[in-house]
């Protein structure tokens, strides 16, 4: 197992604050997990319309499909086996820790939904959402360090993802695609 940890600028990890970043110039997106645990958020921060939800450092994700390293095979995969590593994310500590703590002990399902955000007409229009339900979380990794903000990172194993991408055409909102992949049943559509 490898954990890698990023040192990111204190200004950029937990502030969220559109004007700071359009004073500078900046367009970079925002991600925010919400986590719920037993009908009720865990997470939360102090952006407007993501309440509910935390400010995260980042995100790894890895979709694939089994092959049978058959090369004779004509097929460029030769199975329809579809497979996700387990998915990690970063954040400031919070009363999140424990529940992760928690759940791991439990064996306890969780629901996780990921959103990111763009400076459409402002900072917090969503540009996608990736959605885990009855996810479980399989490992927490803490990074405490004098004068560094605390942060954890979570990784977790999904049996389903269903991904949304909205579409803004001219500032104004403009359909959306969404995707779902069920790693139980192995489908997708």
């Amino acid at each position: 197992m490898s954990i890698s940890i990023m040192n990111i600028d204190q200004k950029a990890t937990i502030v969220s604050n559109a004007e700071g970043r359009d004073e500078s110039q900046a367009s970079s997106a925002d991600l925010f997990a919400k986590i719920v645990y037993s009908g009720k958020a865990i997470t939360s921060s102090s952006v407007t319309d993501y309440i509910d939800a935390a400010v995260i450092h980042g995100l790894k994700m890895n979709v694939w499909r089994k092959e049978s390293g058959d090369v004779s095979n004509s097929a460029t995969n030769s199975s329809a086996t579809l497979g996700m590593d387990e998915i990690e994310f970063t954040l400031p500590c919070s009363d999140v820790d424990i529940t992760a703590i928690e759940t791991i002990a439990n064996g306890q399902m969780v629901d996780i939904i990921f959103t990111k955000t763009g400076n459409i007409t402002g900072h917090s229009v969503k540009i996608e959402t990736f959605n885990f339900e009855k996810a479980q979380i399989v490992s927490t990794f803490f990074f405490i360090q004098t004068a560094v903000t605390p942060s954890i990172t979570i990784r977790f194993k999904a049996k389903k993802i269903e991904i949304t991408r909205f579409d803004y055409k001219e500032g104004k909102p403009a359909g959306q695609k969404v995707y779902v992949v069920d790693f139980v049943t192995n489908t997708s559509k």
